[in-house]
């Protein structure tokens, strides 16, 4: 996914604030909407932060391993779908 996203490896805490490369073209609504909607996965929009929204919050603090990956995998197809 490093190909889609940049982002600084978190030394600590539990968020990280991923940045969609300027050089993917997507639309970003469709990516909100296709990740929530279709696969039940959540992510804080960058413009929740005051950020542009190829920027996203993400949690990962309370679920577990299995579930992390499973998300992960989500936002990787909907980062596909989206600039597809």
């Amino acid at each position: 996914m490093s190909d889609l996203l940049e982002f600084v490896r978190p030394q600590g805490g539990v968020v990280c604030l991923p940045r969609i490369r300027k050089e993917i073209k997507i639309d970003t609504g469709t990516f909100y909407s296709f990740l929530y909607r279709e696969l039940k996965t959540m992510v804080g929009p960058g413009h929740w932060f005051g950020m542009d929204d190829r920027c996203f919050r993400l949690g990962y603090g309370w679920p577990g391993e299995a579930e992390f990956t499973a998300g992960l995998a989500n936002i990787e197809k909907a980062l596909k779908t989206a600039s597809s």
